[in-house]
């Protein structure tokens, strides 16, 4: 089951260009203001974002400050149906002056402002975030317990916008999870990730079942495996990617063992030490490399997104010389590469350090 559209009557004072639910049709709700003139082909696929996020999720081009439309408006948002617990707000540039207004509605639980004009003071019950170019204009705000300032360095004042020839896409996912972050923290959803990542490994590693793995995933997800630029984008490829070069291809010996976990309101990352037996082809590590039957263990980073309850992508790290190294595909001598040695002084900090740099460290003294 997917999102559904709210079908919403908002009178002439508010432009609502769309409204989704969540994909379970109950969740708290986000209500997203935009100035006018903004693209609504970004609008909709926000809002369709927001909804996969667990939100019920109402989208709108506003420039009203008016409190009694303001309260109006909130009244209207509070009697969705499948709106089940409490409400937020984003807001993207002049619309900030709009949701700095609705930040005194106690039905109000969380503020947060992409790239707002000016502000001479905001009078709150609810947290504020704000997301800036040039937090210069809020230092005048130091010390408000409920507002909070990230900026963004070397970034135009619409870095946000994907439509804009300014938009910094490593600058907007590092504000869209700041943000998930500040609102799950005040009206939820929580999902719990680690149940989430661990169900999907053990389809994919213990039982080795693609449908049930892709049953973990998002409509269209994304793997890519960072060394070797294995995976897949989208669902129909990355199923035929995990059918024919991952799930089945790994060798029966096969392990993860985990070294820490860190969690994030839309990510996890897990360090591990993987380990096989080169005795089949690997595709996504190994590709087009015969079997050596070589034993190899390396250190191994999976981060992973996740959209609501659901993963959305994946990306995986391991150092790929070492792994070469290890198979006899690459001789480390000169270089400063090493094979087994990584992943054994991972699980033991006390073995040596600094033994490639050989006399240029043993010959200082300290």
């Amino acid at each position: 089951m997917s999102s559904r559209e709210i079908k919403l009557a908002f009178g002439t004072i508010y432009d609502v260009v769309t409204a989704r639910t969540p994909e379970d049709a109950h969740g708290p709700g986000i209500l997203v203001l935009y100035p006018k003139g903004y693209d609504q082909n970004t609008i909709i696929q926000n809002t369709k974002l927001y909804a996969a996020e667990g939100y019920n999720c109402i989208s709108l081009i506003t420039d009203n400050s008016d409190e009694d439309a303001i309260n109006s408006l909130i009244n209207k948002v509070k009697s969705v149906e499948s709106l089940v617990g409490q409400i937020a707000v984003i807001a993207f540039g002049q619309a900030s002056l709009v949701a700095i207004t609705m930040a005194k509605h106690p039905s109000i639980k969380c503020i947060v402002c992409y790239e707002p004009p000016h502000i001479d003071i905001v009078t709150s019950i609810c947290d504020v975030i704000v997301h800036s170019s040039d937090p210069e204009i809020f230092s005048h705000l130091e010390g408000q317990s409920n507002l909070k300032v990230f900026s963004y360095p070397d970034v135009s004042n619409d870095f946000f916008s994907p439509t804009s020839a300014s938009y910094n896409k490593p600058a907007t996912l590092i504000a869209y999870s700041k943000t998930l972050e500040a609102i799950r923290k005040k009206i939820g959803p929580i999902y719990d990730l680690t149940a989430l990542w661990e169900l999907h490994t053990q389809y994919e590693f213990g039982e080795r079942n693609v449908d049930a793995t892709m049953s973990t995933m998002v409509d269209e997800p994304y793997v890519n495996h960072i060394p070797t630029m294995t995976g897949g984008v989208g669902y129909k490829s990355l199923k035929k990617f995990y059918t024919n070069f991952f799930v089945n291809s790994n060798p029966p010996d096969t392990k993860l063992v985990p070294i820490s976990r860190t969690l994030g309101s839309d990510r996890l990352v897990d360090e591990m030490i993987f380990s096989f037996t080169h005795t089949c082809e690997v595709p996504w590590m190994l590709p087009n490399v015969e079997p050596t039957n070589k034993f190899v263990q390396v250190p191994l980073v999976a981060i992973v997104n996740f959209r609501g309850n659901k993963l959305y992508h994946e990306h995986i790290y391991w150092d790929q010389a070492s792994v070469l190294a290890q198979i006899g595909a690459l001789d480390p001598e000169g270089l400063p590469i090493v094979g087994a040695q990584a992943a054994e002084k991972l699980m033991d900090e006390s073995l040596p350090s600094n033994e490639l740099m050989g006399d240029a460290w043993t010959n200082i003294s300290g």
